[in-house]
């Protein structure tokens, strides 16, 4: 009985072990989030089948230049019956029959034939204006385009990850915030409570006051939960589980910039030309529409070759006849010949796939110049975003300093009676305004250090 105790509780204690290290909420960091969206995402993973598919398609355009070889074979029974006229006709054609034969009853002929046979074919394309070389450049230039896509989906993951990671910091500096300046309100309560008990305030700066603790008690909670949904957020992005309970590392982002820094930054960055040029080497959606254009001119090619040039084919064959299969060897037959080929009229179908490569052609270098020109669009904006936020930072410590002394010289005049309740919550809230915009400034900041180097193609994971 007392083992039966003893495994039981040694059980339950196991189980509360395996429960807690279950709760225990996992750390994750930037690196480990953006390795884990790349690495599991559904559009990568998409994006890797289309080049394994397009491997598959590459191999066989080469198996088209290599001769066909086909066997074959084949087994027949012929039953044939002649009755009557037909059979005279079989035997004696427009003859008369001999007088003894005509005397008898029209008689029938049945006969059973076997036929047994075995073949060796093989085919090969010789010459068809080299479009079968050419359809191996284009599928070459297809999977580089699957491999340039792939790319592209991978950068774009890594930009919406790590947006939303640093969303979580934000939020986590709010909830920072928030919760300092709640032990400060609370303080301050305690704080008129002595002085209502000295007889230096009314009872109405308590109410007041506790009013105030009640609201900011609602803005940490209402930051909380905004910190809450956005690790979620995060999480479903990276593909992590989602029944886990997660911590995020502040260390991969600074949560306090110098103005120099920001500066210093931005001065570096303000060429917009020479961020263009740089985009445009690197920029994988770049990269894919002119690898586009490559594939549209290589089908031009092809449907321009297969209207001018003809087609020469070569074909071989062997076969083996006879009445029975132990014969079949008897009646050998070796094949040998050339096929030409040239499409004079097939319904405008060769020439309106010549027409619509053209088409396309002119098309994708449209996109292109578009594309040149978004790109050009998008590096001027983060640019300015980028000098907007130097001079937003610049003026918020300003604020922030200003903030700073009128909130203790509204607490220190309202202990000696000189400034109300008002004016201390005033410059409080003033004070702690300022705090968050500059948190929210600041990772704003870095996040547009990553966004101008993703509209650069530079951005890595």
């Amino acid at each position: 009985m007392r083992c039966i105790k003893t495994l039981c509780l040694f059980l339950v204690i196991c189980f509360d072990l395996t429960y807690l290290q279950a709760q225990q909420p996992i750390e994750i960091n930037l690196k480990g989030a953006v390795g884990n969206a790349v690495k599991t995402n559904i559009n990568v993973i998409k994006a890797e089948n289309n080049i394994e598919s397009q491997s598959v398609n590459i191999k066989g355009k080469y198996g088209a230049l290599i001769p066909t070889l086909s066997f074959s074979g084949g087994w027949q029974r012929s039953n044939n019956v002649l009755t009557g006229q037909a059979l005279n006709n079989a035997l004696y054609g427009n003859q008369t029959p001999p007088l003894y034969y005509q005397s008898l009853v029209p008689g029938s002929l049945n006969s059973t034939s076997y036929d047994y046979s075995l073949g060796l074919r093989s085919d090969v394309t010789l010459f068809n204006g080299f479009t079968n070389y050419q359809s191996i450049d284009e599928a070459k230039q297809t999977q580089a385009y699957n491999y340039i896509l792939l790319q592209k989906t991978k950068q774009d993951i890594v930009l919406q990850v790590m947006n939303d990671y640093i969303t979580v910091l934000k939020n986590q500096q709010i909830v920072k915030i928030d919760s300092a300046t709640l032990a400060n309100s609370q303080l301050q309560l305690d704080l008129v409570k002595q002085f209502v008990e000295a007889g230096r305030r009314t009872m109405v700066d308590i109410y007041n006051q506790d009013a105030l603790v009640a609201q900011n008690e609602l803005q940490l909670e209402q930051a909380v939960n905004e910190l809450n949904k956005s690790i979620s957020d995060l999480i479903f992005d990276s593909n992590l589980p989602q029944d886990k309970t997660y911590t995020v590392n502040m260390s991969d982002f600074s949560s306090d910039l110098t103005l120099d820094y920001v500066n210093a930054y931005s001065t570096q960055n303000s060429n917009v030309d020479f961020l263009v040029n740089t985009a445009l080497k690197n920029r994988y959606d770049y990269q894919s529409t002119e690898q586009v254009i490559k594939i549209n001119e290589t089908n031009f090619d092809i449907a321009r070759n297969s209207v001018i040039f003809p087609t020469l084919s070569g074909f071989s064959s062997y076969n083996w006849t006879g009445s029975s299969f132990s014969n079949i060897a008897n009646t050998k037959v070796f094949t040998l010949g050339l096929t030409l080929s040239f499409p004079i009229f097939e319904g405008f179908s060769i020439d309106n796939q010549r027409q619509l490569a053209e088409i396309q052609i002119k098309s994708s270098n449209e996109d292109l110049a578009q594309l040149q020109k978004q790109i050009t669009n998008d590096i001027q904006k983060a640019v300015l975003d980028l000098k907007s936020l130097v001079k937003q930072i610049e003026i918020t410590d300003r604020t922030i300093k200003s903030a700073e002394q009128n909130k203790l010289l509204a607490e220190e005049s309202y202990k000696v009676g000189l400034q109300t309740l008002l004016d201390v919550q005033t410059a409080t809230t003033t004070y702690d305004n300022a705090l968050i915009q500059k948190s929210n400034l600041i990772y704003n900041f870095q996040f547009a250090q990553k966004q101008l180097e993703y509209f650069q193609g530079l951005l890595k994971y």
